[in-house]
């Protein structure tokens, strides 16, 4: 069991690592849809995951669902238990491309960060959440900044 200190070491670390790859430069995609094609009422579920990752050779992804929130759409991310305990870090990409899969209208900057931040720490720190959520709503900050703001940069 590692003790508080060492978790916080470990913590730190990941955060240095995130601001090192933000202020990279790094090149982002344009979104794949429109915003106009995420659903705003009700529940739709993406359904189960079809493709493997390439690294793994298992699904991370067990299903997706839009839900209606107050602020604009949510997904909700279900991760299987493989995801939640036992994909690498490594992963963390191929994930992506599985949520990506499922809700296609998903594919923007801020919602990615939401997603990595929940990959790299949410499932670490509460393996047990039901699901991941990542709202459309919220700003486009980057990826460290999301990862300040515990996955929910407002």
């Amino acid at each position: 069991m590692r003790s508080p200190s060492t978790a916080r070491l470990g913590v730190a670390a990941l955060l240095c690592t995130a601001a090192t790859l933000a202020t990279a430069g790094t090149a982002s995609a344009a979104p794949a849809t429109s915003p106009d094609d995420i659903p705003t009422a009700g529940i739709v579920p993406g359904g189960p995951a079809t493709a493997l990752p390439a690294a793994t050779g298992q699904a991370i992804i067990d299903h997706t669902a839009w839900l209606p929130d107050p602020k604009g759409p949510r997904l909700a991310v279900f991760p299987t238990e493989y995801g939640r305990r036992q994909a690498p870090a490594s992963a963390r990409l191929d994930a992506w491309a599985e949520v990506v899969k499922l809700a296609p209208s998903v594919n923007h900057n801020n919602m990615r960060d939401q997603f990595l931040c929940h990959y790299d720490f949410a499932r670490i720190g509460a393996p047990d959440k039901p699901s991941w959520n990542l709202e459309q709503w919220r700003p486009d900050v980057g990826y460290a900044r999301t990862v300040l703001a515990r996955c929910n940069p407002t």
